[in-house]
């Protein structure tokens, strides 16, 4: 029994020997190689060089902000902000600017986020929807100054809640409602050009942005604009054509539109600001001698860096090229809890493999969105070709641009709408655009 107990004493010093050798061998050696390519690509600098960016407009849409002020306001409000972390990190970062009594109003008269059914909104009751608008003078007229936007850069330090603030779902839905009524007063191809320098703004901010929110949001706001231009192009009457913008907004779909490395570089940011530097500064009361030593055990900020830094890196080095084929990245989710490396910093192994699993939701939504502004150029290459054969058929030949391979698409004769299927299961199933009835009856 005494031997037993001897050699079960050894094995248990010699698991400890072996763990504190792996966990010293890997504290020395810092991140993978691999890992150490992943940190400098998710440090890398991605906001765009020109052009003017959307989020201070955006923050203060509904804000009584001078617009000539807009810029000066936002700088100094970020700058005000500090290099710190937000210490509430729950909360959501308010401008700081009184709000426009009209960003009060109710906006049950306005055209539903979505776009959604907002011509015949606007077409049943074009007067109360003239009514509903006049009283929002300053949001409609910000339209103009939005179109002239670039790209969306949310300039909060670890404060992507800040993103939630500068999402302009009331904007759109007016700007939106104004573009629907000026086509029921009868200027169509300036309503149909509205719509679409609408929906190209969108398209450049979805290209450009370094928040997973504001990727979401242009996504969303781009499919309303779609849906609007969609219904508009159904009721335009033979003979007239839809203005260059649209052609221009609807151009094919580039490895830009769905290349996600400054989302993800922008999400590493927040998860490294938010969440290392409490670990390397805790703002608490100074901890005991044992706190901090449990916590050195625990987590290894670089080596944390470096596994988040891998998992994020995989959404922006080859699936660009993939996803332009409408495939989502191919790379497996590394699971760090299954490597020996994970004993060097437990709590951070565990915490990095928690955040992972949830970004193939957005690689998804982005294929979707690529797949939904293909659907609609297919509206205006229907359009061209009309008379040139069945719907249906000329549907299954359309140019390759057009197509996603990963998407089924059609023609419902029924709801008179091409629809085109999502691959994110939590989204509307399937997408769909109105077109107006063929001769042939999609036969």
């Amino acid at each position: 029994m005494r031997e037993t107990l001897r050699w079960i004493g050894y094995l248990i010093v010699t698991t400890f020997v072996l763990i504190a050798l792996v966990f010293t061998a890997y504290r020395i050696r810092g991140p993978s190689r691999a890992q150490r390519d992943a940190l400098a690509l998710m440090r890398k600098d991605y906001r765009p060089q020109q052009g003017v960016n959307a989020f201070p407009l955006l923050w203060y849409v509904e804000y009584d902000v001078p617009d000539d002020e807009v810029a000066k306001r936002y700088a100094a409000e970020v700058a005000s902000a500090g290099p710190e972390p937000d210490a509430d990190f729950g909360s959501r970062r308010a401008p700081a600017a009184t709000k426009l009594t009209e960003a009060e109003g109710d906006p049950a008269r306005l055209c539903d986020r979505t776009g959604a059914g907002c011509l015949a909104k606007v077409r049943a009751e074009p007067e109360a929807m003239r009514v509903a608008l006049s009283t929002y003078p300053v949001i409609r007229r910000r339209a103009k100054a939005f179109e002239a936007t670039d790209y969306y850069w949310n300039d909060f330090r670890a404060d992507e809640a800040a993103s939630l603030t500068a999402v302009p779902t009331k904007a759109q839905r007016i700007w939106l409602s104004t573009f629907a009524l000026e086509y029921v007063d009868g200027d169509r191809a300036r309503a149909l050009a509205d719509t679409c320098v609408n929906l190209a703004a969108w398209r450049r901010l979805h290209r450009g942005t370094n928040s997973l929110i504001g990727s979401m949001s242009a996504i969303s706001s781009a499919d309303s604009a779609m849906r609007l231009f969609a219904d508009m192009l159904a009721a335009l009457p033979d003979g007239e054509t839809a203005p260059d913008a649209c052609v221009q907004a609807l151009r094919p779909i580039e490895v830009a539109d769905v290349d996600r490395c400054a989302e993800m570089a922008g999400e590493f940011a927040f998860n490294r600001d938010r969440f290392a530097e409490s670990f390397a500064r805790p703002r608490d009361a100074a901890p005991s001698w044992h706190e901090r030593a449990g916590t050195w055990l625990a987590v290894d900020v670089t080596q944390w860096e470096g596994w988040m830094a891998e998992q994020d890196a995989r959404y922006c080095e080859e699936p660009p090229a993939r996803m332009l084929a409408d495939l989502p990245p191919a790379a497996p989710i590394v699971r760090n809890t299954e490597r020996v490396e994970c004993i060097s910093s437990v709590i951070a192994c565990m915490m990095a493999d928690i955040a992972a699993p949830a970004f193939e939701n957005y690689d998804e939504r982005t294929l979707d969105y690529a797949a939904h502004v293909r659907l609609a150029a297919t509206l205006l290459w229907l359009r061209e070709t009309a008379g040139a054969g069945p719907l249906a058929r000329r549907l299954d030949a359309r140019p390759d641009a057009l197509v996603s391979r990963n998407h089924r698409a059609g023609y419902d004769a029924q709801s008179r709408t091409l629809f085109v299927d999502n691959m994110h299961g939590s989204r509307d199933e399937p997408f769909r655009l109105a077109i107006a009835d063929p001769p042939d009856n999609g036969r």
